[in-house]
């Protein structure tokens, strides 16, 4: 499609979204320099926080966690098919209680942390776990408010420099904390908020010229900042719990997570022999009582036998006491087990006395059912208790696990009913069995069961003080042999340490690419507010209307530069543009070339200048026309007078042959604007001015020109009716895309004849050259109107 035939449909329908990936490599790469400082400061950067940046490690250890009576129960079950497996349920219980508050804050507390030290390196503080420079006492009765940072400077050998400056709530109101002091080593300092001494380690004068800072630690604080840091994981198939974190001390780090490690143990420890404490403190409250009444009866026994001369008792009188002994044995067993039993009735359901269950072996109770109920309930009370450290109300696992508790719950009850019950009866039955022994012994002589009585209470207290040391003995090596079902697999070591800084190499790319990245999204993005015409591409996106050619750049101070630098660049653009002026006219007869910009500062006159004198330099006889009547300039850069020219002419006041004047440059004639009329725009809607035209195409070869901007007055859009090439001149980082939809508005009316486009002002640069000359480059600086 032909200029000439260009409509306002295809001049309006111009694609503005498009991404031109080649537009936007070459809109950066034109500003190489930015990349380049920015790739510099980039690496620097990079280069810097490898250097200064502290080494980071995992830290970790791994324990084994067997779950020993987990069984095969209806409730394991039940468990199993909710939750996804019994084991993934019990480590990740176990993984609660390794991150609950009260275990991590007493793993800190038992490894007495009281200050934390850091020592400066160039930019960054670096912890020194260990290895601080100073032994520090604490003064009786400071405040010495926790997590205030103080620094101090070493001076000489015997003094150093202490300062603060920060901000704590003390009784939940901000107080400022400054100071900045000299101190002597080895002497008490104090203030209103501090008070230490410190002693240094090693030669004070070694100190000189470093610099320390430390904390009173915050152990609250603490303990919140190693819950955030711990990570506890387990894979899907193992039984084996990971505790890992990344530490910049590591020292440190390891001696926490081995000291949580231990106290999770004694824990686990206490928690699975509580059962086995319990029972065990029952029985030396038991033995305290009966010891005594053993000692009392003992003495009761051997005064009777002195005081009467009483040596042994008859044979029927031995025998009634061994049925009444043994009646009252068992009897007393039986009572005992009731009461075990009424209050097992009491405790059951109440959390509350949940740490009072004992066992029933401890009594002497053989039941089985009873036994293994009593066992699981409390081992599953000791399981939630863990879990209601850090497990909410609705946790999944502590549902399920009350549901059971409330199952094991229901049974004991139905159980105790019925063992209450036949312990009454037997109970009963062994009272009527002793009144009827006793009537016989009623019969026998008063020493004699006098004697009876006092020993039968004598050796009932003994089997059963025997009976307590036997179950005391029992529970003592139950409780020596105790252990939990957890094993350390790796304590956490030095030689275990993994360090997780990233690559040097690594680092430098990512600050290459970040210094390459920050810069270009600032040039895209300033490139996407910018309405400027910033490439060529920005020209060909906005309008179908063809580029004549380019105007590169020069530094040329001269108007004329086309005369004065004839080997200059831009010289050579003019000469590409004089070339394709024979593809833009359809006949020998047009010569008539009208050069337009939209707004001023474009270069419009610039280009008419070197293009008339291009075509001059040509032997070609032109003629510049300067019908800017408004703002004239043509009569300075020619050195011409301006008392007469176009608007002198079209008034009628000279006639032609008086307002063509030779220029400097052979071949190339001028007619300035003249005086400035009041109405330019009247002027050149004459007939004078076509005459004027026709009398010219007679003379020259090449008629040019010079419109003032169409964007301010139609003078323009009037002579482009007379011209036979109409020519805009845009000029790089100055015109704007939105002149373009006002150009295709123009030309596509149909009144400007053969509309075309001049890109002024491009630089070349070694980089950008080859493509620029095929009308692919970037902008420069340029040349005003």
């Amino acid at each position: 499609m032909s200029d000439n035939t260009l409509n306002t449909q295809s001049l309006t329908s111009i694609q503005e979204d498009e991404i031109d990936i080649k537009r936007l490599i070459f809109l950066v790469l034109g500003k190489w320099y930015w990349l380049a400082i920015c790739l510099f400061l980039g690496l620097a950067g990079a280069y810097f926080y490898v250097k200064y940046t502290p080494k980071k490690f995992q830290v970790d250890t791994s324990l084994l966690v067997t779950n020993e009576q987990k069984g095969l129960d209806v409730q394991n079950m039940f468990m199993e098919s909710m939750m996804g497996g019994t084991n993934k349920v019990m480590l990740q219980n176990e993984i609660e209680f390794l991150h609950s508050y009260t275990l991590t804050n007493q793993a800190i507390n038992n490894l007495n942390w009281q200050t934390f030290w850091q020592q400066k390196n160039v930019f960054v503080w670096n912890g020194i776990y260990l290895n601080d420079p100073y032994m520090l006492n604490k003064a009786e009765g400071a405040l010495n408010p926790e997590g205030v940072s103080i620094f101090i400077t070493p001076l000489s050998s015997t003094q150093f420099r202490v300062e603060a400056d920060d901000e704590l709530l003390i009784e939940n109101q901000p107080v400022k904390i400054k100071f900045n002091e000299v101190a002597d080593y080895n002497k008490p300092f104090k203030n209103e908020y501090f008070g230490f001494t410190l002693h240094p380690k090693e030669n004070p004068e070694n100190l000189i010229g470093k610099e320390y800072k430390f904390s009173f630690i915050d152990k609250n604080k603490l303990t919140l900042s190693y819950l955030k840091k711990v990570n506890a994981n387990f894979s899907k198939d193992s039984e084996v719990i990971k505790l890992s974190l990344e530490s910049t001390e590591p020292l440190r780090d390891i001696h926490y997570l081995n000291e949580l490690v231990r106290v999770y143990l004694e824990q686990k420890l206490e928690l699975k022999t509580q059962t086995q404490k319990r029972s065990l403190d029952f029985i030396d409250s038991q033995l305290s009582g009966i010891s005594s009444d053993l000692n009392k009866a003992e003495n009761t026994f051997t005064e009777f036998r002195s005081r009467n001369q009483i040596i042994d008792l008859s044979s029927q009188g031995s025998l009634i006491m061994e049925q009444l002994k043994e009646i009252e044995k068992e009897k007393s067993q039986l009572q005992m087990q009731l009461e075990y039993f009424k209050s097992l009735q009491r405790y059951l359901g109440n959390i509350q006395s949940a740490d009072q269950l004992i066992a029933p072996s401890v009594v002497g109770i053989t039941d089985a059912s009873l036994n293994s109920l009593v066992i699981k309930l409390s081992d599953l009370y000791s399981r939630r208790k863990i879990m209601e450290f850090s497990a909410r109300q609705n946790n999944p696992t502590l549902i399920l696990m009350n549901q059971e508790i409330e199952q094991i719950t229901v049974q004991l009850r139905e159980i105790l009913v019925n063992l209450v019950q036949n312990t009454e009866v037997s109970v009963k039955a062994l009272n009527d069995r002793y009144n009827r022994i006793n009537k016989q012994l009623n019969n026998m002589p008063e020493q004699e069961q006098q004697l009876i009585n006092i020993q039968r209470q004598y050796d009932l207290t003994n089997e059963i003080y025997t009976f307590l040391l036997q179950r005391r003995a029992e529970l003592e090596i139950s409780l020596a042999a105790a252990v939990v079902d957890i094993h350390i697999i790796d304590p956490a070591r030095y030689e275990r340490l993994v360090p997780i800084n990233k690559s040097t190499l690594l680092i430098l790319l990512i600050g290459a690419f970040l210094g390459l990245l920050i810069p270009a999204l600032i040039i895209l993005i300033q490139d996407f507010f910018d309405n400027s015409i910033q490439l060529q591409e920005d020209v060909e996106k906005l309008t179908p209307l063809s580029i004549l050619g380019n105007v590169f750049h020069s530094k040329n101070n001269s108007e004329l530069v086309v005369i004065k630098d004839p080997a200059a660049a831009i010289t050579e653009s003019y000469r590409t543009i004089r070339t394709n002026l024979q593809y833009k006219f359809t006949s020998p007869n047009q010569k008539i070339i009208g050069l337009h910009s939209v707004q001023p500062s474009e270069g419009k006159t610039f280009t008419s200048i070197n293009l008339a004198s291009i075509l001059a330099m040509n032997d070609k006889k032109t003629v510049l026309i300067g019908a800017d009547m408004r703002k004239p300039r043509l009569h300075r850069i020619f050195n011409l007078n301006n008392k007469s020219g176009l608007s002198t002419y079209l008034t009628g006041q000279n006639e032609i042959n008086e307002i063509i004047r030779p220029s400097q440059i052979e071949h190339l004639s001028v007619i300035t604007s003249g005086p400035i009329p009041p109405n330019p725009a009247e002027l050149l809607e004459r007939e004078a001015f076509k005459k004027l035209l026709d009398t010219l195409k007679s003379q020259f070869d090449y008629i040019i020109i010079d419109n003032a901007p169409v964007s301010r007055v139609t003078d323009g859009l009037i002579t482009s009716k007379s011209s036979e090439l109409n020519l805009f001149v845009l000029r790089y980082k100055v015109s704007k895309k939105d002149q373009l939809k006002f150009i295709n508005e123009i030309a596509g009316k149909g009144g400007m004849n053969n509309p075309a486009l001049i890109i002024n002002d491009v630089k070349i640069s070694r980089l950008s050259y080859g493509y620029s000359y095929s009308y692919k480059h970037a902008y420069g600086k340029g040349y005003s109107d």
